[in-house]
């Protein structure tokens, strides 16, 4: 985690020191902004097809190859993984490229979406991403997730924007209300971890063999 917000905050201090931090890019063609403002037969907008696919890909990924599976058991133990055979470094580093080229996709449809591109451009919505992920139950101690639940909780946080623009509330809410909801999830699932790997404690598993 260090080594990623190091590497964020990089690159972004790169982005700004090539742009000055006030330049701003506009005047996209025409057929680029279809991409974040279009609407497909005038009903379905653009980037729809474009998560599906991406959604299913990371679906049958996960789900349906040995990457998935290797994946899975690099979250629940790394060193066990290795012991496994599984080469833990190689899968890591496909993890952080896949991570990349989705980045950058979804950075190309913003960017299409507002029409402009800045340096600045989405400051804060790491936050966003995390909160939505541990939301759809995905555990930051690894071994937990999938693609059903990670996208009820970004559906959660946009229901939960939606509802304070609509409401008339601050904008400052919704970030503080983001950040607490973060807070609160990881608080639980810290205490549940920290209950379930108590000392002395009796399953009902071994209950029902000592009976018998």
């Amino acid at each position: 985690m260090i080594v990623t917000l190091g590497s964020f905050s990089l690159f972004r201090g790169l982005a700004e020191a090539l742009t000055r931090g006030v330049d701003n890019f506009t005047n996209f063609p025409k057929s680029y902004l279809f991409l974040g403002q279009g609407y497909l037969f005038g009903v379905v907008p653009a980037q729809v097809p474009i998560f599906a696919a991406v959604a299913a890909g990371v679906w049958l990924l996960v789900h349906r190859t040995t990457y998935g599976r290797a994946f899975r058991a690099i979250g629940f133990s790394p060193e066990g993984a290795g012991y496994a055979g599984i080469p833990v470094g190689r899968r890591i580093a496909l993890v952080y490229v896949l991570s990349g080229l989705v980045s950058a996709l979804a950075a190309l449809i913003y960017v299409a979406r507002v029409g402009q591109a800045k340096a600045d451009a989405g400051t804060g919505y790491e936050l966003l991403a995390i909160t939505a992920v541990v939301l759809g139950g995905a555990s930051i101690f690894g071994g937990t997730g999938g693609n059903s639940q990670h996208a009820s909780g970004g559906l959660a946080l946009a229901v939960l924007k939606i509802g304070l623009t609509l409401s008339d509330q601050p904008a400052e809410l919704a970030g503080i209300l983001t950040g607490a909801l973060l807070l609160a999830v990881l608080t639980v699932e810290a205490v549940a971890r920290k209950l379930s790997a108590r000392p002395g404690r009796i399953s009902s598993a071994n209950v029902k063999v000592t009976q018998t």
